[in-house]
């Protein structure tokens, strides 16, 4: 089983390294559903910087949720862009210091359900190191590994073949294609 998550807080850089490596492995990629694909379903605001409290929850949790039915239907093997993890970060980056005890265990009972889900489910969790020790997003992400012993790789993408390579050595299987062409086929996409 190759059940992977790419994580990280650059949107474009992490894409674009699941792209090159779905296309050097032949493992399916799993795209994260775009937000306005989901507020266009939850009825939430067109931009995501204008919702409030109760439409960045829904829009939370209708992300995760959307995620987790694309991935049951690959179960055995599958590159997910961004894993479960990424919109409960944007979501506690958001409200870092809630008042509210209802809003705040609602965000702690989020991120249990999502980190059970990533411990179950994902066999192997590249993250993407932005190299910004203020980049909020990275550090959310570092701090939920942490506190949640969720065991990941922490990939250098300063030089992009070098880390599809070393992700590839975690995986111990042949190439479809090498990192040079896969990025190539990459920017196709």
């Amino acid at each position: 089983m190759n059940c992977i998550a790419i994580t990280g807080s650059n949107l474009s850089c992490r894409s674009y390294l699941a792209k090159a490596f779905s296309a050097m492995t032949g493992i399916e990629l799993i795209a994260r559903t775009p937000y306005s694909s989901i507020a266009y379903m939850y009825e939430l605001d067109h931009e995501i910087s204008k919702c409030q409290w109760p439409d960045s929850y829904v829009y939370c949790l209708g992300a995760f949720t959307q995620r987790i039915i694309v991935e049951q239907k690959f179960e055995d093997s599958y590159i997910s862009d961004g894993g479960v993890f990424n919109e409960l970060c944007w979501l506690k980056c958001r409200y870092p210091h809630i008042e509210l005890i209802y809003e705040r265990s609602m965000i702690q009972c989020l991120e249990k359900i999502i980190m059970d889900y990533a411990l179950k489910k994902y066999n192997f969790i590249f993250h993407i190191d932005s190299n910004d020790h203020s980049d909020s997003i990275d550090q959310c992400l570092r701090q939920m590994y942490l506190h949640h012993n969720i065991k990941h790789n922490v990939i250098d993408a300063t030089n992009k073949e070098d880390a599809l390579n070393k992700m590839l050595s975690y995986l111990h299987i042949k190439p479809l294609l090498s990192a040079k062409y896969s990025l190539l086929k990459a920017d196709t996409y």
